[in-house]
């Protein structure tokens, strides 16, 4: 054997470190047509579900769509079309008629309200801007006075955008309007209104002719901009007007900054009252009537509580909170100062009426 031979002994078989390759062309199809099955379930659960979700959307803007229907109307007054109640909600979940469970003193007795305690020690509070409305008028009417106006002023506020009525009756129970300088005799708001963005005013009222028969005196919606209205101080007293159907209605309002809410309780011990209970702050001179004997508010013997109209009142709190009784010989002021939560009480005496008048204290939502 030459030396550049290789010997056979030498030669090393490397196949046995390899596995023969066997393809199995039954296998990779299943695998195949299995991937090609779940791609399309996939595309048909897809389609599926973007089908459901138009349909969901149609169903859903054929609802909303057919709520705005309800309540965008022709205006002969301003010859225009606009819509007569608040808007900025998706009507297909949200009910535009459903009344604000949101009572009064939500916090009147938390036993510690405040958000957080600052590094000074200082507890912290979340004090919202508010208003109070003083009046609403029919300052102007295509409709001779006196009026037989009922409907209602409803208003909106950020806490919840749901209905909390300030003016409310049938048609069986109007009120006589003589004059424009009249007021609507209102008995709301029931909790105080945040003023946060707007709060928004739906009016809606109508009067009896003399053939008794129902005309449309005022309807639509006007709003306190609490956007274009965030730099009023305490003293700031506006009002905002709406002119439609057959007259121009005033609203009369005040900003309050820095506010908490006042619900106002009074109870006869002694005596039977009669006369008129108003309401103001230190800063803010116009009165609020929360019960008026003459107006048709109710006598109260002694040991009953005098039914309020209004007796809910937003004070800021670096304000006072001023109420006057005043009876026929007698004119009584009570101050309270305001607080975050809890209760302040006094008594106060007005010719042979004794009475105690209680105010509880709350923060906003």
């Amino acid at each position: 054997m030459s030396g550049g031979d290789i010997g056979l002994e030498e030669v090393v078989d490397e196949s046995g470190c390899l596995e023969p390759f066997f393809y199995d062309e039954a296998e990779v199809v299943a695998e195949a047509t299995a991937k090609a099955e779940r791609r399309r379930r996939e595309a048909e659960e897809k389609a599926a579900e973007h089908a459901r979700k138009v349909e969901d959307y149609t169903r859903r803007n054929a609802a909303h769509q057919a709520v705005l229907d309800r309540f965008t109307e022709y205006d002969p007054k301003t010859g225009e079309v606009c819509y007569t109640r608040f808007y900025h909600k998706d009507f297909s979940t949200f009910d535009i008629d459903e009344e604000s469970p949101l009572p009064p003193m939500r916090y009147s007795h938390t036993a510690d309200p405040s958000t957080y305690i600052n590094p000074d020690g200082k507890q912290v509070y979340d004090l919202w801007e508010s208003a109070n409305i003083f009046s609403v008028k029919i300052a102007a009417s295509d409709v001779p006075f006196p009026l037989e106006v009922y409907g209602t002023v409803i208003a909106r506020d950020y806490l919840d955008f749901k209905c909390v009525y300030l003016f409310r009756r049938s048609r069986e129970d109007f009120q006589v309007i003589n004059s424009e300088d009249e007021s609507l005799m209102l008995t709301g708001p029931s909790r105080g209104l945040v003023l946060l963005d707007n709060i928004y005013l739906e009016i809606d009222l109508k009067v009896k002719d003399k053939s008794n028969k129902d005309q449309e005196l005022s309807k639509g919606l006007c709003v306190i901009d609490g956007v274009r209205l965030g730099g009023l101080k305490y003293s700031d007293v506006g009002c905002v007007d709406l002119e439609s159907r057959q007259s121009t209605v005033e609203v009369k309002f005040a900003v309050v900054v820095f506010a908490v809410e006042a619900t106002i309780e009074i109870k006869v011990l002694k005596g039977s009252f009669c006369g008129e209970i108003t309401a103001c702050t230190s800063v803010i001179q116009d009165c609020l009537v929360l019960h008026d004997s003459k107006a048709g508010g109710v006598t109260c013997d002694g040991s009953g509580t005098i039914p309020l109209w209004r007796r809910v009142v937003c004070v800021g709190k670096k304000e006072t909170l001023i109420l006057t009784v005043a009876t026929a010989s007698v004119t009584r002021t009570l101050e309270f100062t305001p607080d975050v939560n809890g209760a302040t009480e006094d008594e106060v005496t007005s010719g042979d009426v004794r009475m105690l008048v209680k105010v509880n204290w709350s923060l906003f939502d």
